[in-house]
């Protein structure tokens, strides 16, 4: 009786080991995983930050003049007073006769 408790002992020891070992390397497969898209996504901010320094660039703005932005006439300016939002009234999309 003695030495069947300590076989099933035994054989349950092994299954729980290599259960345990097996869930340790599922594991790692899936930090390995994570690790990789986390260098992916790291290189891929690296490289927006690139872009957005190049498109907010004081040479790029600069460079404007090709965009032909200039200056208002301040005789086509019209400066509104009071509050914007009582100037906005509501819009319908609703044909009335």
């Amino acid at each position: 009786m003695k030495q069947i408790v300590l076989i099933v002992f035994s054989l349950f020891a092994i299954f729980a080991i290599l259960w345990v070992r097996s869930n340790v390397i599922s594991v790692e497969y899936r930090l390995s995983s994570l690790e990789e898209k986390k260098k992916e996504m790291l290189n891929e901010r690296r490289l927006l930050l690139a872009e957005k320094a190049s498109l907010t660039s004081f040479v790029r703005i600069n460079n404007a003049d090709g965009h032909f932005l200039v200056f208002p006439d301040r005789r086509k300016i019209v400066y509104i007073s009071g509050n914007p939002e009582s100037l906005v009234k509501a819009v319908s999309f609703n044909k009335k006769n």
